[in-house]
Protein backbone atom coordinates (compact mmCIF):
# COMPACT_ATOMS: atom_id res chain seq x y z
CA UNK A 1 0.00 0.00 0.00
CA UNK A 2 1.30 3.67 -0.96
CA UNK A 3 1.56 5.85 1.98
CA UNK A 4 1.12 10.13 2.01
CA UNK A 5 4.33 11.32 2.77
CA UNK A 6 4.11 14.50 4.36
CA UNK A 7 5.99 17.78 5.81
CA UNK A 8 3.92 19.97 8.42
CA UNK A 9 5.84 23.36 9.73
CA UNK A 10 3.91 24.77 13.16
CA UNK A 11 4.58 25.59 16.59
CA UNK A 12 4.33 22.75 19.60
CA UNK A 13 0.91 22.96 21.72
CA UNK A 14 2.52 21.47 24.47
CA UNK A 15 5.99 19.92 25.38
CA UNK A 16 6.34 16.05 24.13
CA UNK A 17 4.59 13.49 26.19
CA UNK A 18 6.53 10.48 26.57
CA UNK A 19 5.05 6.44 26.96
CA UNK A 20 7.78 3.42 28.18
CA UNK A 21 6.76 -0.07 26.81
CA UNK A 22 7.33 -3.24 28.59
CA UNK A 23 10.03 -3.84 26.27
CA UNK A 24 11.87 -0.77 26.88
CA UNK A 25 11.30 0.85 23.54
CA UNK A 26 10.03 4.78 24.06
CA UNK A 27 7.90 7.12 21.99
CA UNK A 28 6.57 10.40 22.47
CA UNK A 29 3.59 12.25 21.03
CA UNK A 30 3.93 16.06 20.36
CA UNK A 31 0.66 17.60 18.99
CA UNK A 32 1.90 20.83 16.13
CA UNK A 33 -0.51 23.27 15.76
CA UNK A 34 -0.59 24.57 11.52
CA UNK A 35 -1.47 27.93 10.40
CA UNK A 36 -0.72 29.14 7.27
CA UNK A 37 -1.78 32.66 5.81
CA UNK A 38 -2.91 34.00 2.29
CA UNK A 39 -3.32 37.32 0.60
CA UNK A 40 -7.14 38.23 0.67
CA UNK A 41 -7.25 40.76 -1.83
CA UNK A 42 -11.11 41.48 -1.13
CA UNK A 43 -9.34 43.57 1.80
CA UNK A 44 -5.59 43.80 0.60
CA UNK A 45 -4.49 42.09 3.21
CA UNK A 46 -2.91 38.83 4.64
CA UNK A 47 -5.43 36.84 6.29
CA UNK A 48 -5.13 33.74 8.65
CA UNK A 49 -6.75 30.37 7.44
CA UNK A 50 -8.17 27.43 9.84
CA UNK A 51 -5.33 26.21 12.12
CA UNK A 52 -5.47 22.40 11.91
CA UNK A 53 -3.88 20.15 14.60
CA UNK A 54 -1.60 17.45 14.10
CA UNK A 55 -0.43 14.86 16.38
CA UNK A 56 3.31 13.91 15.87
CA UNK A 57 4.18 10.97 16.70
CA UNK A 58 8.21 9.60 17.48
CA UNK A 59 9.63 6.38 18.63
CA UNK A 60 12.57 5.01 20.09
CA UNK A 61 16.10 7.63 19.40
CA UNK A 62 14.25 10.02 17.81
CA UNK A 63 11.27 10.13 20.31
CA UNK A 64 14.48 10.44 23.19
CA UNK A 65 15.67 13.41 20.60
CA UNK A 66 12.13 15.06 21.01
CA UNK A 67 11.70 15.05 24.80
CA UNK A 68 14.98 16.71 25.17
CA UNK A 69 14.78 18.71 23.04
CA UNK A 70 11.02 20.31 22.21
CA UNK A 71 8.69 22.61 24.16
CA UNK A 72 5.72 24.36 24.64
CA UNK A 73 5.48 27.34 21.67
CA UNK A 74 8.53 25.91 19.42
CA UNK A 75 8.29 26.29 15.52
CA UNK A 76 8.62 22.75 14.38
CA UNK A 77 9.19 21.22 11.21
CA UNK A 78 8.31 17.54 11.03
CA UNK A 79 8.20 15.05 8.21
CA UNK A 80 6.66 11.02 7.95
CA UNK A 81 3.52 9.01 6.99
CA UNK A 82 0.30 11.45 7.48
CA UNK A 83 -2.72 9.23 8.46
CA UNK A 84 -5.82 10.00 10.64
CA UNK A 85 -7.56 8.40 13.77
CA UNK A 86 -10.91 8.15 14.52
CA UNK A 87 -12.68 7.12 17.79
CA UNK A 88 -15.80 7.89 19.42
CA UNK A 89 -16.45 10.21 22.73
CA UNK A 90 -18.25 10.06 25.61
CA UNK A 91 -20.82 11.83 24.43
CA UNK A 92 -21.12 8.80 21.21
CA UNK A 93 -19.75 11.19 18.46
CA UNK A 94 -16.97 9.94 16.24
CA UNK A 95 -14.07 12.42 16.39
CA UNK A 96 -11.26 12.38 13.86
CA UNK A 97 -7.67 13.65 14.44
CA UNK A 98 -4.57 13.68 11.90
CA UNK A 99 -1.70 11.97 12.68
CA UNK A 100 2.07 11.71 11.20
CA UNK A 101 4.13 8.83 12.39
CA UNK A 102 7.87 11.01 12.36
CA UNK A 103 10.51 10.31 10.41
CA UNK A 104 12.22 13.58 11.31
CA UNK A 105 11.42 16.12 13.42
CA UNK A 106 13.72 19.86 14.02
CA UNK A 107 13.52 23.46 14.89
CA UNK A 108 12.10 25.85 12.25
CA UNK A 109 15.12 28.20 11.80
CA UNK A 110 13.34 30.89 10.35
CA UNK A 111 12.34 31.97 13.85
CA UNK A 112 15.59 31.26 15.63
CA UNK A 113 18.89 29.53 15.96
CA UNK A 114 19.58 25.85 17.48
CA UNK A 115 22.70 24.10 18.49
CA UNK A 116 22.95 20.51 17.11
CA UNK A 117 23.99 18.11 20.19
CA UNK A 118 24.77 14.59 19.44
CA UNK A 119 23.81 12.10 22.59
CA UNK A 120 26.55 9.76 23.54
CA UNK A 121 26.17 6.32 22.45
CA UNK A 122 24.97 3.76 24.75
CA UNK A 123 28.51 2.00 24.04
CA UNK A 124 29.90 5.19 24.88
CA UNK A 125 28.12 5.27 28.58
CA UNK A 126 30.20 3.62 31.34
CA UNK A 127 28.75 1.17 33.07
CA UNK A 128 28.37 2.77 36.83
CA UNK A 129 27.92 0.49 40.45
CA UNK A 130 24.93 2.31 41.31
CA UNK A 131 25.54 1.73 45.22
CA UNK A 132 29.41 2.73 45.13
CA UNK A 133 29.18 5.39 42.15
CA UNK A 134 32.23 4.25 40.35
CA UNK A 135 32.76 2.79 37.29
CA UNK A 136 32.60 -0.82 36.73
CA UNK A 137 35.57 -2.33 34.27
CA UNK A 138 35.48 -4.34 31.19
CA UNK A 139 31.74 -4.63 31.30
CA UNK A 140 29.84 -2.82 28.67
CA UNK A 141 26.94 -0.74 29.55
CA UNK A 142 23.64 -2.66 30.01
CA UNK A 143 22.06 -2.64 26.67
CA UNK A 144 24.97 -1.87 24.68
CA UNK A 145 24.96 -5.12 22.65
CA UNK A 146 24.19 -3.79 19.69
CA UNK A 147 21.94 -4.32 16.46
CA UNK A 148 20.94 -7.92 15.17
CA UNK A 149 22.54 -9.42 12.35
CA UNK A 150 20.20 -7.51 9.94
CA UNK A 151 21.21 -3.56 11.57
CA UNK A 152 19.06 -0.83 11.36
CA UNK A 153 16.97 -3.09 8.17
CA UNK A 154 15.70 -5.03 11.24
CA UNK A 155 14.72 -1.71 12.94
CA UNK A 156 12.98 -0.46 10.16
CA UNK A 157 11.06 -3.82 9.69
CA UNK A 158 9.93 -3.31 13.55
CA UNK A 159 9.05 0.28 13.16
CA UNK A 160 6.98 -0.34 10.60
CA UNK A 161 5.25 -3.54 12.54
CA UNK A 162 5.06 -1.12 15.01
CA UNK A 163 3.93 2.38 13.64
CA UNK A 164 0.00 1.05 13.42
CA UNK A 165 -0.23 0.55 17.29
CA UNK A 166 1.60 3.56 18.05
CA UNK A 167 -0.92 5.81 17.34
CA UNK A 168 -3.55 4.12 19.56
CA UNK A 169 -1.56 3.67 22.37
CA UNK A 170 -2.23 7.61 23.54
Amino acid sequence: MKEIRSTIVGNATDNPREKQFPNGDISAMVRIAVNSRYFDSSINDYSDRKTEFVNVYARRQLARNVIASVKKGQPLVATGRLGTSEWTGDDGRTYHSLTLTAETIGHDLTFGTAEFTKPPRVADIPDVDHDTGEIKDGAPAEGSEGLGSGGAEDLLDQDTAADDSLVASY
